[in-house]
């Protein structure tokens, strides 16, 4: 006998989501008289542990029954669900989806086929739309007199920054940039040379120098 198997997702954050997946398919094994050989739940409760539920679905045996209350248990992105769906079925996994009532048997059945053809054609949607939209903005913004890209002068966050104090203290003591970057296992100095110049570091170490001679000779 195939083996079947109910998937939950699982948010400790949306209690009422999870009761309502649980309800759907409790309602729908009960009316169509399914016995249920597992119930599988998996926590999700941040995007980037959607991962753990590829992971948990690429153990699925072959020609098993997977329900779910709804499709959207697989992901948060069409596109993500419609590789999972395309992933199951390859490995002849029956899926049932309680909320669509779809009943997707295999990647060589017509109708699966069908269906899988018009969630393809919703992801291009939403990625045509997604652009479409992002262009409109930008578009609109310009001609408000709206400055696009990052502020004149903005710094962003550098790879020396952490060494950022090491690199001052050598730069007061006389080394040149080179040097600093051969000592600190730098391979190229003139990222570390660009990095100085923009943060103003050589005015910042020679300032403090001049600062601390001042107080000696006061």
């Amino acid at each position: 006998m195939k083996k079947v198997v109910s998937f939950v997702r699982i948010n400790q954050y949306n209690k009422e989501y999870v009761e309502n997946q649980k309800t759907l398919i409790k309602n729908y094994v009960e009316k169509h008289n399914i016995e249920l050989n597992e119930n599988i739940e998996i926590e999700v409760n941040l995007p980037i542990q959607e991962q753990n539920i590829i992971n948990l679905l690429k153990n699925c045996q072959e020609s098993c029954t997977v329900i779910v209350a709804d499709l959207n248990v697989f992901g948060r992105t069409t596109e993500l669900i419609l590789e999972i769906l395309r992933f199951l079925l390859k490995k002849k996994v029956r899926i049932i989806s309680v909320a669509q009532n779809l009943d997707l048997i295999d990647d060589a059945d017509m109708l699966t086929q069908m269906i899988l053809g018009v969630i393809k054609m919703t992801v291009n949607l939403e990625k045509d739309l997604m652009s479409l939209r992002t262009k409109e903005a930008l578009t609109a913004k310009k001609v408000e007199g709206v400055h696009l890209g990052k502020p004149k002068g903005t710094i962003q966050k550098s790879k020396f920054d952490k060494q950022r104090d090491k690199i001052e203290e050598l730069l007061a003591v006389g080394l040149s940039v080179r040097k600093i970057a051969k000592l600190l296992g730098y391979n190229n100095h003139i990222g570390l040379n660009n990095y100085v110049k923009k943060r103003n570091i050589r005015t910042k170490v020679h300032n403090e120098i001049h600062n601390k001679e001042d107080d000696i000779a006061s």
